[in-house]
């Protein structure tokens, strides 16, 4: 009967039915019951979760092109959000195999980009439900020291592949290991942290304490893309 409210409601909710589906995706093969096989192969499976999350992170990014916050841009999911989704995509980087096309590199950038320049009061709204997601996974009492971005990056991505872990990749048999360096011996950064015991394929808050900024999201991501991009040009995909 209200067309405009159907037409509002129907891309609100396609946006977090694609959320959902990344959700799914992360996380059908840690879920499934006995005797039931996976639907996708490893590294599909990845690509697809991929893919959802990075239409996910430019539509929240969306509204902040060029960091000048437009309300009348309509995205499928708030912007308030992107500080997570960032930290969701740093699965997908700094991995023996790619998974993210050099679209997707340059998405990863241009969101950055945009978050780093955008207005203070937008900047504070995704630094609150960063806080807010980290905050729901550690332990009240655990200590806040972050490490240098290089540190950060191998230890954050070494948790999220870690074989024994309960949250072991999807796939877990193609990240063995990273620069010669056992998995196995992975910890989490956050010392008497905790994150629940929810089943998930992969848990990038694992990599980081509950005081952690947007910042150090963002030096961490950047530093995996900067690592992606560079094995692209290494591997012929790019030319100057």
């Amino acid at each position: 009967m209200d067309a405009e409210a159907a037409s509002l409601l129907s891309n609100h909710l396609s946006g977090y039915a694609t959320i959902r589906k990344y959700f799914d995706l992360r996380d059908e093969e840690v879920l499934l019951k006995t005797g039931q096989k996976s639907a996708h192969r490893p590294m599909t499976r990845k690509r697809a979760a991929a893919n959802a999350l990075m239409v996910i992170i430019a539509s929240a990014a969306s509204s902040i092109r060029g960091g000048l916050y437009d309300p009348e841009i309509e995205t499928v999911v708030q912007v308030d959000v992107l500080l997570p989704l960032l930290g969701e995509a740093l699965i997908f980087v700094n991995q023996p195999k790619r998974t993210l096309t050099l679209r997707h590199l340059y998405d990863l950038l241009a969101a950055v980009e945009d978050f780093d320049t955008a207005p203070g009061m937008i900047r504070a709204q995704c630094e609150e439900v960063l806080s807010t997601t980290l905050l729901s996974a550690h332990d009240p009492n655990s200590p806040q020291q972050l490490p240098n971005p290089h540190h950060l990056l191998s230890k954050s991505t070494s948790n999220l592949t870690t074989a024994s872990s309960q949250y072991s990749l999807i796939g877990s048999t193609d990240f063995g290991s990273q620069d010669g360096q056992s998995m196995e011996g992975s910890t989490v950064l956050v010392k008497d942290g905790h994150i629940d015991d929810s089943k998930r394929g992969w848990d990038w808050r694992k990599g980081f304490p509950k005081g952690a900024k947007g910042d150090d999201i963002i030096a961490v991501l950047r530093l995996g893309v900067a690592r992606e991009i560079g094995r692209a040009f290494a591997e012929g995909e790019v030319t100057a």
